[in-house]
């Protein structure tokens, strides 16, 4: 294995066409064929599923784009090294989320760690949380932002709330529930409703869209696979959407309604046990406080999972 093996096999992942990729590369496509070929019969896995219409990551491949992302990205950084031996050491760390819409409170909290940690290279990665928990316990991620869950295996991983969150109704500014400051699941009637993804949804939301699903036809229902794409669709009057008041935009076209029977679900940090990262720690520190300054929540307790 070598980096332009890793390299080609990254830009083919990107384009998800051959040619392009070759392109973009500046070597020809039949070279191209040979590296993936070659990179494949080392690693025994089909990283690509080919047609003649279209290409396609496989399982395997789609796991390997971490690893071969880290690998090119550590290759880099050795290059550099030498050209500047005087160079300041750059630290990654390392933070996943199931959505983007969950990282939108970090800024003031990462300007905090830069003044601490000149050097450290925040790096951001959003997959669906059984992904996320092994790249944690792989020690791929440094830190996962997510709702806490309520079942699943996470060995060695402590959990760190942060803050309670509600569930609220989003729906267009001028819609007849936009009135109401608060409604009930009973308002919805004959409403269309767009629900996010189950494989991206703290347990709380997916419980309540699993409650609604069985009383509505398929016709009125709609999946986004993320919080931005439901507001999206909510905006554009596809129907009513229910997402964690986490981060959400503000968006003068929405309106957001409180839902009445509805518990608080716990949002924070996922890190390793004993992880002793000085970063992680101020990280968790500042975190905290700010989330309690904004008046979100009170900082919660640390907990095994």
């Amino acid at each position: 294995m070598n980096t332009f093996q890793l390299t080609c096999f990254m830009t083919v992942a990107e384009t998800l066409n051959f040619a392009r990729a070759a392109e973009r590369l500046n070597i020809t496509q039949p070279a191209v064929t040979h590296q993936i070929r070659s990179l494949e019969e080392e690693l025994e896995v089909k990283l690509f599923k080919r047609t003649t219409r279209l290409v396609e990551l496989t399982p395997s491949g789609y796991l390997f784009i971490n690893d071969a992302r880290s690998i090119l990205e550590t290759a880099v950084r050795a290059k550099k090294r030498f050209e500047d031996p005087e160079q300041q050491e750059l630290t990654e760390f390392r933070i996943g989320s199931q959505s983007h819409t969950y990282l939108m409170g970090l800024p003031p909290a990462l300007r905090r760690l830069r003044q601490l940690h000149p050097a450290v290279h925040p790096r951001f990665q959003t997959e669906p949380i059984p992904v996320l928990r092994r790249l944690l316990q792989e020690e791929t991620l440094d830190a996962v932002m997510d709702f806490k869950e309520e079942e699943g295996e996470k060995k060695g991983v402590v959990y760190r709330e942060l803050v309670k969150v509600p569930v609220v109704c989003l729906c267009p500014v001028g819609h007849c529930l936009a009135e109401k400051k608060t409604i009930c699941l009973d308002d919805l009637g004959e409403e269309k409703l767009i629900f996010s993804s189950p494989v991206r949804s703290p347990v709380a939301v997916a419980r309540l869209q699993g409650e609604l699903i069985g009383k509505k036809p398929l016709s009125h229902i709609y999946i986004a696979n993320s919080p931005e794409t439901a507001a999206i669709l909510t905006v554009a009057g596809y129907g009513i959407s229910f997402l964690p008041d986490l981060f959400l935009p503000e968006n003068p076209a929405l309106a957001k309604l409180s839902l009445e029977g509805t518990v608080e679900m716990s949002f924070g940090v996922y890190y390793r046990m004993g992880d002793g990262n000085p970063i992680l720690k101020d990280y968790l520190k500042i975190m905290a406080e700010n989330l309690e300054s904004t008046g979100l929540g009170e900082v919660g307790q640390e907990t095994a999972v």
